[in-house]
């Protein structure tokens, strides 16, 4: 099947007044059309930046070198114009805390026809409505003419995160990246929200792209998990419990779950800290709190390689039950 992404080699680094930031280092990653992912990992491992490099959309004192196709076209590289089209059309991306996304001086009806006209023109206004409203009821939102005419600040944390998602898919595009999509909502609706993406992804045959730090939600959308760690990529592949996980992060990752059966209330923590992202040493990332580390991790830095069909580590000694 054809790969719709292409990432090789791709680094990012953010300047500071220290020096640089290695927020992702020589990132090889390949999607195929129709697939769903997730990507997992704690806080600062890189996700969100890898998520923002798809569409070109790091900060201003980023520094990129590498390559992200998206259907065989340049993105790093690209000029304004053709990322515009890129932006919506081609992918359209859930970000973080859609009450922090949305603009609150204008109406749900306004965000959502602002981005169909910047794409496809000026419609006539029954047009542009009746589309918007679609998307609402696309997104699950029953009383959506009420909705449609509201700001973000008058719907729940729920209703505005579909709203978000509508917004997403305005311009029907072939991939969703999914930010953290359910972070600052109650469980309930995050269910619902995951059942909706689920639906979405298979009416629209959608390539899904599922930022989280939660390996439940990982394991329950994506047929492939991408596991990261201090800006790099350590595993990837079919992993849907402990056992299939490979390097020692993703085993630890795992082990962090609490386990509703286990009488002991004590909850599991991984040892230490993320290292320090300004600086690059000779050595396995995760040494420093790896439990089956050996003289050999902090000495030299692993490549990332295939260690079966479909399953890459980087890890001089991966886990094999």
């Amino acid at each position: 099947m054809k790969n719709i992404i292409e990432i090789q080699n791709l680094t990012v680094e953010y300047k500071i007044k220290e020096g640089l930031v290695h927020a992702l280092t020589g990132v090889e990653l390949h999607i195929q059309k129709g697939e769903a992912i997730a990507i997992v990992g704690e806080s600062g491992c890189g996700k969100s930046t890898l998520a923002s490099a798809l569409i070109n959309l790091v900060a201003l004192n980023a520094v990129k070198s590498g390559t992200v196709k998206i259907n065989d076209m340049e993105i790093l590289s690209a000029g304004k114009k053709v990322l515009e089209n890129i932006r919506g059309k081609e992918i359209g991306i859930i970000f973080q805390e859609a009450g922090a996304a949305l603009n609150p001086v204008f109406t749900v009806k306004e965000q959502i026809e602002e981005t169909i006209t910047a794409h496809f023109g000026k419609l006539e206004k029954p047009e542009l409505e009746k589309r918007g409203l679609a998307l609402l009821e696309e997104t699950g939102l029953n009383d959506r003419e009420r909705i449609y005419k509201a700001y973000p600040h008058q719907l729940s944390g729920g209703q505005q995160q579909r709203v978000m998602i509508a917004i997403a898919l305005s311009c029907n595009p072939e991939i969703l990246i999914a930010d953290e999509p359910t972070t600052a909502l109650d469980v309930t609706v995050q269910a619902q929200i995951m059942a909706l993406l689920k639906k979405l992804k298979k009416d629209r045959n959608l390539t899904l792209i599922l930022i989280t730090h939660d390996l439940h939600l990982a394991v329950d959308m994506a047929q492939r998990i991408v596991v990261m760690y201090a800006g790099e990529i350590v595993e990837e592949g079919k992993i849907s419990q402990e056992k299939d996980a490979m390097h020692p992060y993703s085993r630890a990752l795992f082990e962090l779950i609490p386990d509703i059966n286990a009488e002991a209330r004590d909850f599991k923590i991984i040892p230490g800290e993320v290292p320090d992202m300004t600086t690059k040493e000779n050595k396995c990332r995760f040494f420093g709190r790896c439990a089956t580390a050996k003289p050999k991790c902090g000495t030299m830095h692993p490549e990332y390689e295939k260690v079966k069909e479909g399953h890459a580590v980087r890890c001089f000694y991966p886990v094999k039950d």
